[in-house]
């Protein structure tokens, strides 16, 4: 992603620069206050690294055999359809919460209003749980194509001291299954034979949350070994540059500017020249650069790669929060892979929080650029 551009005078980036600083004790980064202070350039020995063309899950639980059931009807019927991977019959098993929507801005909380509606307009919304809450609307949830899993893990009785709101209301059963890339799970809280929201978590706090929210285990976890590795996807630029692979439950976006594309919804890719602003930041410093943390060279695929990790603030309008790139050489080119620590569509109105790099997405996005292959 290129580094903001948008005008500002000396004075106001200055304050606001300063407010930033200010606020750092407040910043839930670990080393937050010595990373504000920090501008000099840090170098790191070379590292060699390794690509990567499966995925091994990371947490030691067995699915169950496909054809396992719970023996209550109403949840076989969405197991069924889950695993067979019929999302048009599964939105027939879903129940739309109706709520009304805000202007108020923030991750979570009610579904945010469109520009051209009256705060307070009632929506019909399916909820989703995760690192942040939100919400589909009912065109949204038709257009998606529904959970990719592997397989089911649990299933139980959810516990009346579970998380629950109007925005987000839990279910009486609770379908907890495999997610594709075989690191997170997913949870279908299910209400009356119908599914009334989706729950994301890291694979190793399954057996936290069940603990947690469950008061009957209809079906357990089975600790052991997920018996399968699943292969990557492979990418290939259009124009013969370079190719990586990738997560298969990831999605590559490729209608964006030329020469850009984005993998979920944090990585961006993209061909740029050295002289362009985002790569400029990184050799020198400018008015509404990004802080830089460290700026190391490393070795992947044999070829030396530049890592640069860091952190930008409010400036331009972007919400604060840590970056990672890799710049890797393609010619008379750069080749840019960016893992930003908030999603490209978060709203947030917080200036004073920066927000950092952590959890499966971090480590899926460094497994991933190991495995860039630049063509000659």
């Amino acid at each position: 992603m290129k580094a903001d551009t948008d005008p500002m005078s000396r004075l106001t980036f200055i304050l606001i620069f300063t407010a930033n600083l200010l606020s750092a004790c407040n910043q839930p980064l670990d080393e937050a206050a010595q990373i504000v202070s920090s501008t000099e350039i840090q170098k790191s020995p070379t590292v060699e690294l390794s690509g990567v063309p499966t995925i091994e899950a990371t947490i030691q639980l067995m699915v169950y055999p496909p054809e396992t059931r719970t023996g209550v009807t109403e949840l076989d019927n969405i197991i069924d359809e889950v695993l067979a991977h019929d999302f048009e019959a599964l939105r027939g098993l879903t129940d739309f919460t109706v709520i009304a929507c805000t202007h108020v801005e923030g991750l979570g909380g009610p579904p945010k209003c469109a520009p051209n509606e009256v705060e307070g307009t009632l929506l019909e919304v399916v909820p989703f749980l995760g690192p942040e809450g939100h919400h589909k609307r009912d065109a949204e949830y038709q257009e998606w194509s529904g959970p990719d899993v592997l397989g089911l893990l649990a299933v139980y009785r959810v516990s009346s001291e579970a998380y629950s709101d109007e925005a987000y209301p839990a279910g009486e059963f609770a379908l907890v299954f495999l997610d594709g890339n075989g690191a997170v799970d997913l949870t279908l809280q299910v209400r009356q034979g119908r599914v009334v929201r989706y729950d994301y978590g890291f694979g190793d706090n399954v057996e936290s949350d069940l603990e947690l929210q469950s008061e009957e285990i209809l079906l357990p976890l089975s600790f052991g070994t997920v018996p399968t590795a699943v292969p990557w996807k492979q990418f290939a630029d259009p124009n013969g540059r370079f190719s990586f692979t990738y997560p298969p439950a990831e999605l590559i976006v490729t209608d964006l500017a030329e020469d850009t594309w984005r993998m979920g919804d944090q990585i961006q890719i993209e061909v740029q020249s050295f002289g362009a602003s985002w790569i400029a930041c990184f050799d020198q410093a400018l008015g509404d650069c990004p802080v830089v943390e460290t700026d190391d060279r490393i070795q992947i695929q044999g070829r030396e790669v530049r890592r640069v990790k860091g952190w930008f603030g409010s400036v331009g309008g972007r919400i604060p929060q840590e970056f990672l790139v890799y710049i890797f050489n393609v010619g008379d080119e750069a080749l840019l892979f960016t893992l930003f620590a908030l999603p490209f569509d978060a709203e947030l109105s917080d200036i004073t929080t920066v927000w950092p790099l952590e959890g499966m997405a971090l480590e899926l996005f460094e497994r991933s650029v190991e495995t860039v292959t630049i063509n000659e």
